[in-house]
C-alpha cells in the first residue's frame, strides 16, 4: 500500500499510522529524540572520564605513599571533556626533597601515560599552614581526595 501525506511523502509499502506529520515534523521529532540520546551518550562517556581520572589520581597517591612520599590532599579541576588537573598537596619535607618530588613527577607521567581515555596533568605543591583551600576552589578543582566536601 503506497502511503501519502500532504507533503507527497511515499513510502511505498509503508502507511502512517498514528497522527499524520509533515516532513518538517518528523525531521524535529527525529533530531529531537537524536538529541536527547546523544546528551545521555555524553554524559555518560564525561562521567567514566570523571571516574578515569579520579582512578588515576588514587594510583599516584598509592604509588607515591610505597615510596615514602606523603600525600596531605590531592584536588581535581574539570578542563574540558576529557582534560583534567590534579593538584597534590606533599609533605613539605618531600616537596623539598629535590630527588622526591621529581620521583613524584616521574610517576604522573607515567600514570598519564598510560591512560589514552583522558589528559590528566598532575602538579605538585608543599603543605603549608597558609595553604587556603577557598582558594584551590575559586581555582576551578572541585573535588577533593576522600570523603570531605570541599
Amino acid at each position: 500500500m503506497v502511503g501519502k501525506s500532504e507533503n507527497n511523502l511515499n513510502l511505498l509499502d509503508f502507511g502512517i499510522v498514528g497522527e499524520q506529520l509533515s516532513i518538517s515534523e518528523l525531521l524535529h521529532s527525529s533530531y529531537v529524540r537524536g538529541r536527547e540520546d546523544f546528551q545521555k551518550e555524553v554524559e555518560v562517556d564525561f562521567k567514566k572520564n570523571i571516574q578515569s581520572a579520579a582512578h588515576s589520581s588514587s594510583l599516584l597517591k598509592s604509588k607515591l605513599s610505597e615510596i615514602g612520599v606523603d600525600v596531605k590532599d590531592m584536588y581535581l579541576k574539570i578542563v574540558n571533556f576529557n582534560t583534567f588537573k590534579c593538584l597534590v598537596i606533599l609533605n613539605k619535607e618531600d616537596y623539598y626533597s629535590e630527588n622526591k618530588r621529581w620521583t613524584s613527577y616521574k610517576i604522573s607521567e607515567q600514570i598519564n601515560n598510560t591512560n589514552s581515555r583522558i589528559d590528566l596533568t598532575f602538579s605538585f605543591m608543599s603543605s603549608s599552614e597558609q595553604l587556603m583551600v577557598d582558594n584551590i576552589t575559586s581555582d576551578g578543582f572541585i573535588f577533593k581526595y576522600g570523603t570531605e566536601k570541599v
